[in-house]
């Protein structure tokens, strides 16, 4: 692999997706029986490892799948050690009537007929951000010189996910750091953000059947949950931290944080040049449209049912649940199964009622998260 030129012609494309497909492409015209690659990302917050990307076509791709890194042995001994693994005979680890001693994901790729397996951590200065698989429909394919050639792949991956990350994160900090200005003055927490971001994004996961999500989009929402009331620190203090009911007058200046906060978003977007960014339409349609409701009587645009952008009806459900299940000086926090129940009574009126299934279906995946991040919440 000439390294220096297949950079060079990476650079003609702009999007994470279009390089990663293109390099697939390169892989298999000079290496055949390496017929394929995928990616998945580690978020450490939650030891959740979930796939990103796959050159696979629609049929063999392994996609809306996460596990936890501690409860995959192997995954996480490449991860301790920071070395590739081999696995040049895939169906010696499927024993005939055993598979479901076998992590259902091994099986998977031998039910497809893939037989051998090179594995690569994905590592940018010794933090790991998850992992590359190569696959091969023949056994004992990756050795030799081929193992030294899909490591320096393996590098290169890494480097345009954190490049194309590093990105995504210069958004988002920039928009934190401006919300970090409204710090003392809004009473969500930190820990309340990180929830509901992490409830959204699962909540995405539950619905990627019907909206066939990419798995990158899925990851964007958990980025951009954070995010929604940005336009809050464009709120006088006189409004934001009054203690009693707003008036009429204090309210609908209070609505105005939807608004303000894309025009805020479209500024920070502009001076740090990040207007090719995707899913940026996605962050806009959160912070300005998470309040709107399912009957029409929301705000800012009184949009209604499928009119309202499905990503701020996912935030809705999520910033309803956590805000319920959370402590807050006026009030006590709800039990779960009690959030659940008037989740499910606001469904089809306020909240999207698919969004609520979901967030019922995932009640113990919910609780896990809750006590992952711990502050503020009640037990079920």
């Amino acid at each position: 692999m000439h390294y220096a030129s297949l950079v060079k012609e990476l650079s003609r494309f702009h999007s994470l997706p279009e390089k990663l497909r293109f390099l697939g492409v390169r892989l298999r015209q000079q290496r055949p029986k390496v017929e394929r690659f995928s990616v998945a990302l580690y978020q450490p917050t939650t030891d959740m490892v979930r796939t990103f990307f796959t050159t696979s076509g629609v049929e063999d791709a392994i996609t809306a799948y996460d596990f936890r890194l501690k409860d995959a042995w192997s995954l996480r001994q490449i991860a301790m050690q920071q070395h590739p693994r081999v696995i040049n005979d895939l169906q010696e680890l499927v024993p005939p009537l055993q598979t479901g001693r076998v992590n259902p994901h091994t099986v998977k790729l031998v039910q497809q007929g893939w037989r051998a397996s090179f594995t690569c951590p994905l590592l940018c200065g010794g933090e790991l951000m998850g992992f590359v698989f190569f696959n091969s429909h023949s056994p004992f394919v990756f050795k030799d010189e081929l193992l030294t050639e899909l490591e320096l792949y393996s590098q290169l991956i890494a480097q345009m996910i954190y490049q194309d990350h590093a990105a995504i994160r210069t958004l988002t900090a920039a928009v934190r750091s401006t919300m970090s200005l409204c710090a003392g003055r809004d009473p969500e927490t930190g820990a309340h953000l990180e929830r509901m971001a992490q409830f959204a994004q699962m909540i995405a996961i539950g619905l990627e059947p019907k909206w066939t999500f990419s798995d990158r989009q899925i990851q964007h929402m958990l980025l951009f949950a954070p995010l929604h009331d940005l336009g809050k620190i464009a709120i006088a203090d006189r409004i934001l931290l009054k203690k009693g009911k707003l008036t009429d007058q204090e309210f609908q200046e209070m609505q105005e944080h939807t608004q303000k906060g894309v025009d805020l978003l479209d500024r920070v977007i502009g001076n740090h040049g990040l207007e090719h960014l995707p899913d940026v339409q996605m962050l806009k349609n959160i912070v300005l449209h998470h309040h709107e409701k399912m009957d029409g009587s929301g705000y800012p645009h009184g949009l209604s049912g499928e009119a309202i952008p499905i990503e701020a009806r996912i935030i809705a459900v999520a910033d309803v649940f956590d805000a319920l299940t959370s402590e807050r000086p006026y009030k006590k926090p709800w039990p779960v199964k009690q959030a659940l129940e008037e989740l499910k009574r606001m469904a089809g009126r306020h909240l999207d009622a698919d969004c609520v299934e979901v967030l019922v279906e995932q009640q113990q995946q919910a609780e896990y998260i809750m006590d992952q991040l711990r502050s503020d919440v009640v037990e079920a």
